[in-house]
């Protein structure tokens, strides 16, 4: 049986605001987690879901959509390197050293505060297998690495709290 869907904390007719929908990565080591939350510098950015359709129409003029799973992405770009970023690190360690395996190996923890409760916790789900590509390196100011996150739908459903800027995920049980 399905569970109920995680209410809108907003007050009736409130827009949510783009950073209410929040992405980390992990970027630590092993059973120690260092979430580091993606998207600074970059105006826009959307999750597309990336849903097949087929459609067809029947003798009757009645038309039948099949939605396939969903191969969901999202473009960060322009991504800026800075100071700080681990991730930017990572990558750019991955490719000097041509190990393009490593791409796959990330761990993305999507939040949504503005499901749930107000002050949290936020609905969120924890993706396991992930895959970051870096699309280019360079720019004109200032060194761009602009990336492309694919997300597995290997994912554990739960929610997170967040405390000075970092995430905890508890799983749903």
């Amino acid at each position: 049986m399905a569970t109920a869907a995680a209410a809108i904390n907003l007050t009736s007719g409130l827009k949510a605001e783009r950073k209410l929908e929040m992405l980390f990565v992990n970027t630590g080591s092993g059973e120690t987690k260092a979430w580091e939350l993606l998207g600074r510098g970059v105006e826009d950015a959307s999750i597309d879901f990336g849903h097949e359709t087929k459609q067809t129409t029947d003798i009757l003029g009645i038309t039948d959509t099949e939605v396939g799973p969903a191969k969901p992405n999202i473009e960060l770009d322009p991504n800026t390197v800075r100071g700080g970023q681990k991730l930017s690190e990572m990558i750019l360690d991955i490719e000097r050293r041509n190990a393009i395996a490593e791409l796959s190996q990330f761990e993305i923890l999507d939040v949504h505060c503005y499901l749930g409760t107000a002050a949290g916790p936020y609905t969120a789900e924890l993706h396991t297998g992930c895959t970051i590509v870096p699309k280019s390196l360079g720019g004109s100011t200032y060194v761009g690495l602009p990336l492309t996150v694919y997300l597995s739908n290997e994912k554990t459903l739960g929610t997170v709290t967040i405390a000075a800027g970092v995430p905890t995920f508890t799983a749903t049980t």
